[in-house]
């Protein structure tokens, strides 16, 4: 991971965010120190607030771990990571394909001297309707769909 590819504009807001927690806890800490009421009303909360503070650390932690990881593997995808160095793709990406089996209704002429084969001949088809037009049923589909 590189992380100095961070643009500018995030180093900024890093940065302002930065400035402005350490000048409140600074505010914070100078005002437990000087004002003894402050003093009687934090020793009077920590036992809620020490709790409180560390349930938000974690989650806040949490969350910032996921948005990184999220960020990064998004940068990732946009850079064009091949996927041989993709540890988690094990995939051949070969795909076998298969010819469909289509039954022609024309005669097909040999190329090699062979014999023509003519059309095939169809059994006639009552009381089904097909749900596509122009598309012809197999002997096999011919059931009767009413039981």
């Amino acid at each position: 991971m590189q992380w100095w590819s961070i643009p500018r504009r995030g180093w900024i807001i890093i940065l302002a965010e930065l400035a402005v927690i350490v000048t409140l806890a600074g505010w914070v800490y100078s005002e437990y120190v000087n004002n003894t009421y402050f003093q009687s009303y934090m020793n009077g909360l920590s036992p809620i607030l020490l709790p409180i503070v560390s349930v938000g650390f974690g989650i806040t932690s949490a969350t910032i771990a996921t948005l990184l990881y999220l960020t990064m593997r998004n940068i990732r995808q946009r850079d064009g990571v091949r996927e041989e160095d993709s540890p988690r793709r094990h995939v051949s990406s070969r795909k076998m394909l298969k010819k469909p089996m289509s039954t022609s209704t024309r005669a097909e002429k040999p190329t090699t001297g062979g014999l023509a084969m003519g059309p095939r001949a169809r059994p006639p088809v009552t009381g089904v309707s097909s749900s596509r037009r122009g598309t012809a049923q197999d002997s096999g589909n011919e059931e009767d769909e009413t039981g």
